[in-house]
């Protein structure tokens, strides 16, 4: 194969299941927006400016606003991250991990890894995926 890059056409010719790229862009919304309140939160608590540069990934996020809340005795963030943020990162990480399958009725399908419970993501599982984000996004204690 040259070197050459593929033409940018290319991406409307990859094998996927259309249906399912609305949903899949809900849940990359939702997660980004769970992140955004995080960093504005972890921000809060270092003094830094809600907008101030920030590279940490969600997962890594998640883990710093526990520290952080423990710390500074804001129980209502620690159980927060536990009971709601936790699982909504978990949730999204099962789509973000996912492999790309041909399934029994002969479309293209994602299916989680083992590790994040080896589901095949449909329409129904990508929307609760993109419902528990939003949940854990309004919950979040500021």
């Amino acid at each position: 194969m040259n070197n050459r890059p593929i033409p940018e056409s290319y991406v409307d010719s990859m094998p996927c299941d259309e249906s399912l790229l609305v949903e899949l862009g809900r849940v990359t919304w939702a997660a980004a927006r769970l992140h955004s309140g995080i960093r504005d939160v972890i921000n809060h608590h270092r003094g830094a400016p809600s907008d101030a540069p920030f590279d940490d990934t969600l997962g890594r996020a998640l883990k710093d606003l526990k520290k952080l809340a423990v710390r500074n005795h804001r129980d209502d963030q620690v159980e927060w991250a536990e009971e709601v943020g936790q699982p909504a990162v978990v949730l999204r990480n099962g789509v973000a991990h996912a492999v790309t399958y041909t399934a029994e009725d002969g479309r293209q399908a994602l299916m989680g890894t083992r590790d994040h419970g080896s589901l095949r993501f449909q329409i129904p599982e990508l929307r609760e995926v993109t419902r528990r984000l939003i949940e854990a996004s309004m919950r979040l204690p500021e």
